[in-house]
């Protein structure tokens, strides 16, 4: 157990009294995470920034607020989550950039993987690696908001179920029905690309 979930209780208490000093070392172990998880949403490098700071600020104003009934990562991925949601409601679109293939999918029980495989600098290969790349964005890009954000919080971020849905506000059986049809959408808007990868 590392240390900073031993010393996060202690962070919170000392931030709640105005300790400027534990709310740094808050945040120098949730900025990484803010950050990928910002991008993960709105796809955007400046945009993430942004939001990541905005969700500290709004993390220090209203700490006193937090009650520690749930946990303050469920609180504050919640926070960071709304805060994305609104601009890409401003922004009205978001583009996605990939570093790693699509994780591995849940779908009635059975693994299914949508990947980019290692085309062995094939030049004809890595054009259509690059190709695939940037049509998984857009299929990611397109999804409706509530299978997107579900999708990018479980299989980009890595989150649980269960913990998705104390951050999205939702039950569970929402989050796998989001998660089924992202998975299910992205399959079919793919499947052109995937069989021509193969």
């Amino acid at each position: 157990m590392s240390n900073s979930i031993v010393e996060e209780p202690e962070l919170i208490s000392q931030i709640k009294e105005g300790s400027r000093t534990a709310f740094e070392i808050l945040v120098s172990q949730y900025r990484e995470k803010a950050f990928a998880l910002a991008f993960g949403i709105v796809g955007n490098v400046e945009d993430a920034k942004d939001i990541a700071q905005e969700a500290f600020i709004r993390v220090y104003n209203n700490i006193k607020q937090f009650r520690e009934e749930a946990s303050f990562s469920t609180w504050f991925y919640r926070i960071l989550v709304n805060l994305s949601k609104d601009r890409l409601r401003k922004n009205k679109y978001t583009k996605y950039s990939l570093s790693e293939p699509i994780a591995k999918n849940v779908e009635g029980g059975k693994e299914i993987f949508i990947e980019i495989k290692d085309l062995d600098y094939n030049p004809k290969r890595l054009a259509l690696n690059k190709e695939l790349d940037r049509m998984i964005d857009l299929a990611i890009s397109e999804l409706p908001e509530k299978q997107r954000l579900t999708f990018v919080l479980r299989h980009i971020e890595g989150m649980k179920i269960d913990q998705i849905a104390k951050i999205l506000n939702c039950a569970q059986a929402t989050v796998k029905v989001n998660l089924f049809k992202a998975v299910r959408n992205l399959r079919k808007e793919l499947q052109p690309y995937i069989k021509e990868a193969e």
